[in-house]
C-alpha cells in the first residue's frame, strides 16, 4: 500500500524537485529566424525590442515592436564610451519599454556596418546582466527582415510601463582589475579584427597600439556569414575550439576596443555554445591603454 501511495506521488515529487529548474531554462532559442518571429508576433510574452535611431524607427518597424535607441543601453562615462548604465537607470529603462521577467525579448537593430551590427549583442547582454533570461537576437537583423519583404508598420508602439527591479548578476561583466588580478590564469579573447590585435592599426580613441599579453584572437567578423546572419552552430564551434579548445569551463573574458563588439562572441559562447564561464571587459582597450602601466604585446 505504502509502494503505491509513493509511485502515485513520484511525479509530484519529481516536478517539485525540477521547479527551480525548469524556470531558469530558456523558451526561445537564443538567435532567432525571421521566418520564427513572423509566426510568434501575436505571441503575448513576445516584445521585439528596436534599438535602431527613432527616426529609422519611425521609417518603418516590425509590427508591434517598441523602439529604445541603442544609446539608452550602454553610456558615455568616465572618458569611456561603452559603459554599463546605473542599475536605477536600467530598471527604469526596461520598465518603461513594458518588459519584466516573464518577457520574451528579441533585440533587432541595423547591420549595415560592424559597429552597428554589434549593437543588439550589448543590448541583450545588459537585459541578461538584470536578469532577464529569454533574450534573443534576430538572424540577420532589420536588413534581412526588409530584404524578405516582410511586414513593416509606421505605427508607434508604447507598452504599457512595468514596475521593474532587476536581479542583477554582477558576473556578466568583467572590469580591469579582474583582468589584472587574474592574468595568466584567465583566457582572454581579443575579438577585434587581426590588424588591431596585432597593433597595425588603432581608434584614434586608443592611446597605444596592441593587446593584452596572453590574449588570443577571435575576430568577431568570424562568427558572420557575408549577409550578416549568423553562421551554423558547427561552424561556430569549431572556429572557437580551434583557439579555446573543448573545455566549456574555463574562465574566459573577450574585450575589443570599446565595449561594442566583444558582447558578439561573449553571446554566443554562453548562450549557444555552452560556455559556462563568460564575461566581457566594457572597458575594453579604451580603458587599458590609458594606463602607462598596462602591460600590453605588440
Amino acid at each position: 500500500m505504502k509502494a503505491n501511495v509513493f509511485f502515485k506521488l513520484l511525479p509530484l515529487i519529481v516536478s517539485v524537485i525540477l521547479l527551480p529548474v525548469i524556470g531558469e531554462s530558456r523558451n526561445i532559442d537564443p538567435i532567432v529566424s525571421t521566418k520564427w518571429l513572423a509566426a510568434n508576433l501575436n505571441n503575448p510574452k513576445l516584445i521585439v525590442l528596436d534599438v535602431r535611431r527613432v527616426e529609422d524607427y519611425r521609417e518603418g518597424h516590425i509590427p508591434g515592436a517598441v523602439n529604445c535607441f541603442y544609446g539608452a543601453w550602454t553610456y558615455q562615462k568616465d572618458g569611456l564610451f561603452s559603459e554599463i548604465p546605473d542599475e536605477d537607470d536600467l530598471n527604469d529603462t526596461i520598465g518603461y519599454m513594458g518588459i519584466g521577467f516573464d518577457s520574451w525579448i528579441v533585440v533587432t537593430g541595423r547591420m549595415d556596418t560592424p559597429r552597428l551590427s554589434y549593437q543588439s549583442a550589448r543590448v541583450a547582454c545588459t537585459l541578461q546582466y538584470a536578469g532577464i533570461e529569454n533574450v534573443a537576437l534576430l538572424d540577420g537583423g532589420m536588413n534581412k527582415w526588409i530584404e524578405e519583404k516582410r511586414p513593416l508598420s509606421n505605427m508607434v508602439v508604447r507598452n504599457k510601463a512595468r514596475l521593474f527591479q532587476g536581479k542583477f548578476t554582477k558576473t556578466k561583466f568583467a572590469g580591469k582589475a579582474d583582468i589584472q588580478n587574474r592574468l595568466g590564469s584567465i583566457l582572454l579573447l581579443d575579438v577585434r579584427e587581426p590588424e588591431f590585435f596585432s597593433g597595425q592599426k588603432k581608434l584614434d580613441c586608443i592611446p597605444r597600439t596592441g593587446h593584452i599579453p596572453g590574449a588570443f584572437n577571435l575576430p568577431t567578423s568570424c562568427a558572420f556569414n557575408n549577409d550578416k546572419t549568423f553562421k551554423t552552430k558547427e561552424e561556430l564551434t569549431a572556429i572557437v575550439e580551434a583557439v579555446t579548445g573543448k573545455d566549456r569551463s574555463k574562465e574566459i573574458i573577450t574585450y575589443c576596443d570599446t565595449g561594442q563588439c566583444c558582447p558578439i562572441w561573449s553571446y554566443l559562447l554562453a548562450e549557444m555554445l555552452g560556455y559556462t564561464n563568460v564575461r566581457l571587459y566594457d572597458g575594453a582597450m579604451q580603458e587599458w591603454m590609458q594606463d602607462p602601466h598596462a602591460p600590453v604585446v605588440r
